[in-house]
């Protein structure tokens, strides 16, 4: 009777697959998700109340993200809302320079009206933008191929 042992290679090729599926499902699903929630978006009127240009600092780099603060109605409340792009955070979206922040909100000063859309099955999931920012979801889905990429080649023996 004989014992299978287990090398470190079988290790990395699990760890690289495991890696490679978690990360391009995460991808995959958070893209369907802000996708589905876009399509289902209901549109009503919101009034800007601020727009402003926020820095984020991220070790060495930095960053800049659209800060613009709403109210709307929804037929039941008003709400506030402060997503430029579908997500849960306005961090969904950074941009590497502060002018083509600004470049984003420029359209949005604080007193007018523009349109909102709202997810009608969490109205407080609101966002100006109605298009999904797959910079996220695509850079874990590239992060998750090249891991099973990386699984494959240690599998083979390359």
């Amino acid at each position: 009777m004989s014992i299978a042992t287990v090398s470190g290679v079988d290790i990395a090729v699990a760890a690289a697959v495991l890696i490679g599926l978690v990360l391009g499902g995460r991808g995959l699903r958070q893209y369907w998700r802000l996708s589905s929630v876009v399509r289902r978006a209901e549109e009503t009127t919101a009034t800007i109340e601020r727009a402003a240009i926020e820095p984020v600092r991220g070790g060495r780099s930095r960053s800049y993200i659209p800060a613009v603060e709403y109210t709307y109605q929804t037929p039941t409340q008003k709400r506030e809302g402060e997503t430029v792009y579908p997500g849960q955070s306005r961090f969904v979206k950074r941009f590497g320079t502060e002018a083509a922040a600004r470049n984003a909100i420029d359209s949005y000063e604080p007193g007018t009206q523009t349109r909102v859309y709202y997810d009608p099955n969490q109205p407080s999931h609101s966002f100006l933008e109605p298009e999904v920012q797959t910079g996220p979801q695509f850079s874990q889905l590239v992060v998750g191929l090249a891991a099973l990429g990386v699984a494959v080649l240690l599998a083979v023996g390359l």
